[in-house]
C-alpha cells in the first residue's frame, strides 16, 4: 500500500450503511494513508499543498443505527469523520423515498397494478427492474411530488395484498437530534449538510436551492454548536447536481461533495470528489478502486483548483460518477 500513498492524490471516501466491521477492515487496508479530518482535507488542496497519503471519511444520510455503530469506532480508533444529514428525514422520521423502494421492490406483486397516477405492468420478467431504473432516474432528476406519491401508493398495496405490516417497510429510523448534539461534543465526530429534503439539486430553482442549503446548514448549526462549512449534494450524480448547486455552494459551504470519482487535488471544492465503498466491496476492490480513480500518474483534466463561485461549473472535475444513494 505504500505505492497507493505514493501514487495517489488525496480522496474522501464515502460511506452509507455498512457496519463498523466492513469500514474498519477499508481502512486497515489502505494504511499507510493517514486519516485527516475532512476540512484540514479540503484547505490542504485549495492552497495548493499536497494532500498525497491523505483521505477523509465521510457518511452519508444520517440512519440511526448506522451513525450509532460507527461513531464509536471513529472515536476509540481516533480517526475523524464526517456524517452528513439530510435534516427533513430527522426531523419527520418519516423515510426517504429510495429507502422506501429498497423496502418495496422485492414485494411488488408481479402483475398489472391501477395506481391514482395510471397503470403500471410489472408482469414481465424484468419490468420491476426497468421501474427501478425509471425510479432511478427521477430521484437524480426530479422533485419529489413526481415520485414520492406513486412510492407510497405502492408501499400501501404491498401492506394490503403482502400480508406485511407497514413497520416492516418502513425505512429506518434517523438520528436524532439529541443524539447528533452528543455525540457533536467529540472532536472526532463532525456533522454536516444533506440538504433539507434529500432531492435533486437539478430539479429546483435557484430560490429552493438556496432554501436548501442555508437551511439545513442553520440546522445542523443549531444542533451541533458548531459552523456547519460542508455539503454533500443529494444523490451526488452530474445529472442530479445540475447547473447552479455548485454557485449556491460556494456561497454557504468551504466544500461541497459529489459522488463522482477521483481525488481532491485540482477539484474545485464545491465539487469535491469522493471514492465510494460498500459492504459488497472487497479490500481488494478498494485499494484498485483508490488506485486507479485517484491516481496523480496523469495529467488533472480539471485545470487548477477553483477559487471562486464565478469559476464554477456544472460538470464534476473527475469522472465516474457512482449512482447509488
Amino acid at each position: 500500500m505504500h505505492l497507493l500513498t505514493r501514487l495517489s492524490g488525496g480522496f474522501v471516501l464515502a460511506f452509507h450503511e455498512i457496519s463498523p466491521q466492513r469500514v474498519a477492515g477499508f481502512v486497515d487496508a489502505i494504511r499507510p494513508a493517514q486519516i485527516v479530518p475532512l476540512s484540514e482535507l479540503v484547505t490542504r488542496s485549495r492552497q495548493h499543498k499536497s494532500t498525497s497519503g491523505l483521505f477523509a471519511i465521510t457518511v452519508d444520510d444520517g440512519v440511526g443505527n448506522n451513525v450509532r455503530a460507527l461513531a464509536p469506532l471513529f472515536i476509540a480508533r481516533g480517526w475523524p469523520a464526517t456524517f452528513y444529514l439530510p435534516t427533513a428525514y430527522i426531523d419527520t422520521a418519516g423515510g426517504m423515498a429510495f429507502q422506501w423502494w429498497r423496502s418495496l421492490k422485492p414485494l411488488l406483486p408481479r402483475r398489472k397494478i391501477k395506481l391514482k397516477s395510471g397503470v403500471i405492468d410489472l408482469s414481465g420478467p424484468s419490468a420491476v427492474d426497468e421501474l427501478t431504473k425509471t425510479m432511478e432516474l427521477l430521484w437524480h432528476s426530479e422533485r419529489l411530488k413526481s415520485y414520492f406519491p406513486m412510492t407510497m401508493e405502492l408501499a400501501d398495496l404491498v401492506v394490503r395484498e403482502m400480508g406485511v405490516s407497514r413497520d416492516a417497510i418502513s425505512p429506518p429510523d434517523p438520528i436524532s437530534w439529541p443524539e447528533v448534539s452528543e455525540l457533536a461534543r467529540n472532536d472526532l465526530i463532525r456533522f454536516e449538510s444533506h440538504g433539507v429534503s434529500h432531492t435533486a439539486m437539478s430539479a429546483l430553482s435557484a430560490e429552493d436551492i438556496e432554501f436548501e442549503m442555508r437551511r439545513s446548514r442553520d440546522l445542523v448549526a443549531e444542533h451541533t454548536g458548531r459552523p456547519c462549512r460542508h455539503f454533500a449534494y443529494p444523490f451526488g450524480s452530474r445529472q442530479s447536481i445540475g447547473m447552479r448547486a455548485a454557485a449556491e455552494a460556494a456561497r454557504f459551504y468551504d466544500s461541497a461533495a459529489t459522488m463522482s470519482l477521483g481525488h481532491v487535488d485540482f477539484a474545485s471544492p464545491w465539487l469535491l470528489p469522493r471514492i465510494p465503498l460498500y459492504p459488497e466491496n472487497s479490500t481488494l476492490f478498494a485499494r484498485v478502486k483508490i488506485l486507479l480513480k485517484c491516481s496523480t500518474i496523469t495529467v488533472p483534466r480539471s485545470g487548477p483548483v477553483m477559487e471562486g463561485p464565478e469559476h464554477v461549473s456544472a460538470g464534476c472535475s473527475n469522472s465516474g460518477a457512482d449512482r447509488r444513494d
